[in-house]
């Protein structure tokens, strides 16, 4: 059985089982929690309202090779087991951040708030990308070698902005060989180091993850997923467990959107489109290339959200009023023939959409939606009409078209490429 300790105290073990699930470690421990309940004129008392502290839990599985460091687990239940040779009074922890290392001491020695210089970000999704640089095959009329570097095999690209000193891309291999089919496996995974320009806590190392996820899914849609996370603390590679959000993983091949290297793409978005530190539009870009899965309501406004924020921030004339209209015309027209009329009608339809649901909700009272003009002094605009049936498939229509144009936003303006294929779609 497994043992573990709490908030540094390593002279009191407490014998425990635990479970990891997706994005959760779990831990039951044999702990009396009642005992940290204060008593009140020599009652304790229990309410399904009380709160627990937070706490760090040293989890040591001999048996099993396994030791992990759980960071603020939390209180999340208890249980008492009587008149059995296994019973005995069970208290549950849960944490979704947590170190992992071979050495538990190694584990011991962290400090309450471990800061780290370099985050490492291993997925097989690379190697698809850079090849295996650790392997070298060579073919001779005498013999076939395999060649496997030990040694680190690894580009990189200074970006010096935004407290991200470089980026390094290479890969790792293990080797099984099995002696009774006489096969030999070699596994290779590719890895991302991100080297700081200044140390963080291990709790920031979650936005460093989610900008990269974010840059590899403009770069790669739906192929880049996370195998292991490991940082750097004193010298020291630890991996550290975090939560991510899912998202539609592509087993087909994928090919890149545009004709550049990794490392130069990341370059360019490490600079141009820094997510942490950054405006409202850039902040909206996980919810358009990662998180599209909500509803089409909810698709359609975040979308509006980052074509009204990326032109008001843009402080050119006219946009302020006129930029759904600057935007389709941009973004838009290229691929799609339109008139000016139906440019303009279109501009305002989103507009009066966006406004019914802000003010109103989404429900639209008989699929009746009134589209209003801009009044022409005090005098209503003629151009102003009812449109009928607004259904899913006339939200759906606009709510696409929205999403094209920031896709062109992202890739044109912002990153500057004229030429892209992004294939993934929102839903």
């Amino acid at each position: 059985m497994a043992v573990c300790y709490m908030d540094g105290n390593y002279k009191i073990s407490y014998p425990c089982t635990y479970e990891i699930r997706e994005d959760l470690l779990e831990i039951k421990a044999e702990y009396e929690i009642e005992e940290e309940i204060e008593a009140v004129n020599g009652v304790k008392i229990w309410t399904s309202s009380m709160e627990f502290r937070k706490r760090d839990i040293l989890l040591v599985d001999v048996q099993n090779k396994k030791k992990y460091l759980l960071k603020n687990a939390w209180y999340a239940g208890n249980s008492a087991v009587y008149n059995s040779l296994d019973g005995g009074v069970f208290t549950t922890f849960q944490s979704n951040v947590y170190f992992e290392h071979r050495d538990a001491e190694r584990l011991m020695d962290l400090p309450p708030t471990p800061k780290t210089d370099n985050i490492k970000i291993y997925s097989k999704s690379i190697n698809d990308l850079i090849g295996c640089p650790s392997l070298r095959i060579e073919n001779g009329e005498q013999q076939y070698t395999i060649c496997l570097s030990r040694e680190k095999n690894a580009r990189s690209v200074d970006i010096a902005a935004n407290n991200v000193k470089c980026i390094s891309v290479g890969d790792i291999w293990n080797s099984m060989r099995d002696r009774g089919s006489h096969h030999i496996d070699i596994d290779f995974c590719g890895y991302i180091e991100i080297e700081l320009m200044r140390r963080v806590s291990y709790e920031e190392a979650a936005d460093f993850l989610r900008e990269l996820r974010i840059f590899m899914q403009l770069y790669v849609p739906g192929k880049f997923r996370v195998e292991k996370i490991q940082v750097q603390i004193k010298d020291i590679y630890y991996q550290l467990h975090l939560p991510q959000r899912p998202f539609a993983y592509q087993e087909r091949r994928v090919e890149r959107t545009v004709a550049v290297d990794l490392l130069d793409f990341l370059k360019n978005c490490y600079t141009a489109i820094p997510y942490r530190k950054s405006t409202a539009d850039v902040r909206n870009i996980p919810y358009i290339v990662l998180e599209t899965s909500r509803s089409l309501e909810d698709n359609f406004l975040m979308f509006y959200r980052f074509v009204e924020c990326y032109y008001k921030r843009q402080s050119l004339p006219g946009t302020k009023n006129h930029f759904l209209t600057i935007g389709i015309q941009e973004h838009y027209v290229k691929n799609h023939s339109m008139s000016e009329e139906e440019i303009e009608k279109l501009a305002q339809e989103m507009i009066c959409l966006r406004n019914h649901y802000v003010h109103a909700g989404y429900f639209i009272r008989n699929s009746c939606l009134k589209i209003t003009f801009p009044r022409i002094g005090e005098k209503k605009n003629l151009k102003d009409y009812t449109a009928n049936p607004v259904d899913v498939n006339w939200i759906y229509v606009r709510t696409k078209m929205l999403y094209e144009i920031v896709i062109d936003i992202i890739f044109t303006k912002m990153l500057g490429y004229t030429d892209y294929h992004f294939s993934k779609h929102f839903g």
